[in-house]
């Protein structure tokens, strides 16, 4: 499979991401009721394909939303005490701007964006025991930085009443998390990325720990109240009405990852992306912007060591077919108020191949 588009331009962008055609057809499917035995044999047909996506034997639960509703759900469920944010990015910031919305006491680790938050630095922070829960972004899409779960999961072991929160937005379905293996609580992700699913589906794995924990919360909310939640997902239902089209299109695609690419080659497929994305940047005379072993293997984040005009580059790729991506706003406009390079994206997370990857990049380089 070389060629995955429809029709417009070819989206390189960190999502929404590339989808089928099987996919697309999937979502064009006739209605069904959602109270009815056939929505419950399709949502029951998905809860274990989801987790072995998720490499847990929790609960994994899907929402009508972007990957943010589970944000908020993990910080109105699971936060009583006060909750610490691992910043390194836009995405870890808004876990912290989230936390302080919900009315949640709350603090940050605030690091240098590009930077990777070190394990050493959590252990620090939780030998407080101020908190009762950790939230971190896996992948921060903004700069291309992946942060370090495995080393992190260990010192979450030393505190085993604080819950450990994932963001894996732009991770999961192109990078292998072992949910149980690092004793996530929560592990969210939005279906637009690595999953390469239309945007406006969400899923998260849950743990007992994080249900017991949100027993003992008021003011959970409502539409992401987690009891309420998995009250309907053991019997195969949801509270309210969900996107059942999305649900087609989650079926199919979790058949063709588990069943048709598997997933070890579907990780390989993106780590080599990535690689060939390093490298194309290395031969150009650019650098990668995250700390140098911490790069993501579903999107990179380039340094415009050349000064080129990304806007323009962006019109001139656009009439090539393809979507540029410019590089994430906030970062940039910061970058250029510090008298520093910015930075572009390439994304190469999801359905696109290594074909697909090449094609592009041979033709970016015609302006880059």
């Amino acid at each position: 499979m070389s060629q995955i588009y429809m029709s417009g331009k070819k989206l390189f962008i960190p999502g929404p991401t590339e989808v089928r055609a099987e996919i697309l057809d999937e979502m064009s499917k006739p209605m069904i009721g959602h109270r009815t035995e056939e929505f419950g044999q399709l949502f029951g047909r998905i809860k274990p394909k989801l987790q072995q996506l998720f490499y847990t034997q929790n609960d994994c639960l899907i929402s009508t939303s972007s990957g943010s509703g589970f944000m908020e759900a993990s910080i109105r469920n699971c936060v009583s005490k006060k909750v610490l944010n691992c910043v390194c990015g836009a995405f870890g910031k808004k876990w912290h701007s989230i936390a302080l919305a919900c009315g949640k006491e709350a603090e940050k680790i605030d690091v240098e964006w590009g930077s990777a938050i070190k394990p050493e630095r959590i252990d620090e922070k939780l030998s407080s025991n101020e908190y009762d829960a950790v939230c971190i972004t896996h992948c921060e899409t903004s700069t291309g930085l992946l942060n370090p779960l495995k080393e992190i999961s260990e010192v979450m072991k030393k505190y085993p009443d604080v819950l450990f929160l994932v963001d894996a937005v732009s991770s999961l379905g192109g990078t292998k998390i072992e949910v149980d293996k690092l004793g996530i609580d929560i592990c969210l992700t939005s279906g637009q990325k690595a999953v390469a699913l239309p945007s406006g589906i969400a899923l998260a794995s849950v743990s007992q720990k994080a249900y017991d924990k949100a027993k003992t919360i008021k003011g959970r909310g409502y539409y992401f109240d987690l009891l309420e939640l998995k009250k309907s997902y053991d019997k195969n239902q949801t509270p309210y009405t969900p996107s059942i089209s999305h649900l087609y299109a989650l079926d199919r695609q979790t058949d063709y990852i588990l069943n048709e690419e598997g997933l070890e080659n579907r990780f390989n497929r993106h780590r080599q992306m990535a690689m060939m994305t390093r490298t194309w940047a290395k031969k150009r005379g650019m650098e990668m912007f995250p700390e140098a072993g911490y790069e993501s293997d579903t999107v990179s984040c380039i340094i415009n060591t050349k000064n080129i005009d990304l806007k323009a580059v962006k019109q001139k790729i656009g009439n090539k077919g393809y979507l540029f991506d410019t590089g994430y706003r906030k970062l940039n406009e910061k970058l250029n108020e510090d008298g520093k390079q910015t930075t572009f994206r390439i994304a190469h997370m999801g359905d696109i191949q290594e074909e697909d990857l090449a094609n592009y990049l041979n033709e970016l380089q015609n302006y880059i």
